[in-house]
């Protein structure tokens, strides 16, 4: 574990798996979550591939750092992780609220990046999304995080998925990731997601670009994620069939493969992939 010290006694904890034959990956979590949502993608690409994962603000062991959150912020810490390794350029993977940060890089910070992948995550937040932001913040306020446990399991997972006692282990984790996330700190990533405004830019990114929903996910529906992928120049999309939000957990095994033939140009799996939304 290392700290990027912001100051004032604040930082961001990350991980660094050193890897000097391979290019570097950087994955980013998403809210009520920390850098190990992302095991079992580490455990398949460390091998071939440098990886920095990190915990956003106020998530994890990152201190739940003061003021408003911002993703002009969320961004510049992920290029200031970079800077303090010594990382030049990178691939970018972010699931939902890390997916929100991956536009903003590609929009801002272009130069940084090769390839980048958008998971289930949206590009702006219409009126309803915003009352649902207002709705749960409110809760966490009252109850702190151990409030959103039971909701956010629910949307992070299939009916299926959590029935399973063989995943028990699995929601044991995601409980604890969500538990452990200040309250400051979700709150604060709420209100910078309630301002999340990129849909308009899409058109701009010029990056080799992934979007990849899951069939079941309600957060980020997979028809917006395919229209968000429709205004994108160059982008590809994959829609993953029976899962829901957090679905690197849920299927990793088929999350590894798309994410594999993306950043290795395996052309054929694009031929080959049907997007599979059943209407």
């Amino acid at each position: 574990m290392s700290k990027l010290d912001l100051g004032n006694n604040e930082f961001i904890n990350y991980e660094f798996h050193e890897n000097p034959r391979g290019n570097t990956i950087v994955f980013s979590n998403s809210l009520g979550s920390d850098l190990s949502m992302w095991d079992p993608q580490v455990e398949y690409f460390k091998d071939n591939y440098q990886i920095i994962c990190y915990d956003k603000r106020g998530h994890g062991k990152s201190s739940p750092i003061q003021g408003p959150y911002t993703f002009d912020m969320l961004e510049n810490d992920v290029i200031s992780i970079m800077d303090e390794i010594g990382i030049d350029k990178a691939h970018f993977v972010g699931l939902s609220m890390g997916g929100m940060t991956s536009l903003g890089l590609a929009l801002k910070h272009s130069n940084r990046f090769d390839k980048l992948v958008c998971c289930a995550a949206r590009a702006d937040m219409p009126p309803p999304a915003i009352e649902a932001w207002d709705q749960r913040m409110a809760v966490v306020e009252d109850k702190g995080t151990q409030g959103v446990v039971q909701g956010s399991l629910e949307r992070w997972f299939t009916d299926k998925f959590r029935n399973d006692v063989a995943n028990n282990h699995i929601l044991e984790k995601a409980e604890e990731m969500i538990k452990s996330t200040s309250t400051n700190g979700y709150i604060r990533s709420c209100n910078a997601i309630k301002g999340l405004d990129y849909l308009r830019e899409l058109g701009k990114i010029k990056k080799d670009f992934l979007y990849i929903s899951g069939e079941n996910d309600v957060g980020a529906p997979a028809l917006a994620m395919e229209e968000m992928h429709h205004l994108t120049v160059n982008s590809k999309y994959v829609c993953i069939p029976g899962v829901a939000h957090v679905f690197n957990l849920e299927k990793p095994n088929e999350t590894n493969k798309i994410l594999s033939d993306f950043l290795n140009d395996h052309q054929k799996l694009w031929k080959n992939l049907k997007k599979i939304i059943k209407r």
